[in-house]
């Protein structure tokens, strides 16, 4: 019988981490890997509250940091996390209906009267912040930094029906919006039901943008966890890693008392 390996990740990763899953699980056939997405500090939580998580990779190395190192997990005498590896990095695009109808082009298309926008709005979730300084920066460069704050204004946030990645890319596959803003990977995920629109490194935020993963306090199988951790830095991994969207990160960067299995 497979031991179960449980696998916290962000939203963002949820393409790279279903395609990643099936080529790890092919490789052992032993382990089963049970595949959780959602906002990454909301998952740090759970792992602070004593939730039972193998793997933790959420969209920043600054969440196991702030969120996880120095801090225990509940029931727990050891630190929450107290290392990690940054293994992949992803940018902010614009995703459009599919066959992009409007004819969008830029960021400053979005402004356009006929245009329903849809962008995450959650204040604890990191894609929240970084669509809105995508949308600054790209509006400054195409010479309208004015219209940033107005499209924004189309989507405004609602604290208690926060919208997240997935919830952007369903608003736009069902026409509930012609246009919204993802990560590279949840656009590339749903690359058959939406038209992509990708911007200069100037603009997209790649340089700020980074997957990390550990192998949280919390963890029941740390072996199994960290073979799995070795995996994302292979070159089977990496491969499959650009191929869904999220360009990995060489050579990878280490932080904290990494295992010597990772070297």
């Amino acid at each position: 019988m497979a031991s179960a390996l449980r696998v916290f990740h962000a939203d963002s990763l949820a393409g790279p981490m279903r395609a990643l899953k099936q080529a790890f699980e092919a490789r052992h056939a032993d382990i089963n890997l049970e595949l959780s997405s959602g906002v990454s500090k909301d998952l740090a939580r759970r792992i602070l509250e004593g939730e039972a998580c193998d793997v933790f990779a959420p969209s920043s190395p600054a969440v196991i940091e702030q969120n996880l190192m120095q801090h225990k997990a509940a029931g727990s005498d050891r630190e929450a996390a107290s290392w990690y590896v940054v293994f992949s990095a992803n940018e902010m695009v614009v995703i459009a209906a599919r066959g992009n109808p409007l004819g969008l082009r830029q960021v400053s298309d979005l402004a356009g009267a006929q245009v329903k926008f849809a962008r995450v709005t959650g204040a604890n979730d990191l894609a929240c912040g970084r669509s809105i300084e995508f949308l600054k920066r790209a509006a400054a460069q195409e010479g309208r930094p004015e219209l940033a704050q107005q499209i924004l204004e189309r989507a405004p946030a609602d604290p208690a029906r926060p919208a997240t990645i997935p919830d952007v890319v369903n608003a736009v596959t069902a026409g509930r919006a012609n246009a919204g803003v993802v990560y590279y990977s949840a656009a590339v995920a749903a690359r058959k039901d939406v038209a992509i629109l990708r911007f200069p490194d100037s603009v997209n935020m790649s340089e700020a943008i980074r997957n990390a993963a550990t192998v949280p306090a919390t963890a029941r199988d740390a072996q199994a966890a960290t073979l799995f951790v070795r995996f994302l830095l292979s070159t089977e991994a990496q491969a499959i890693l650009k191929e869904t969207g999220q360009p990995p990160l060489l050579p990878a960067l280490r932080k904290g008392a990494v295992p010597a299995a990772l070297d």
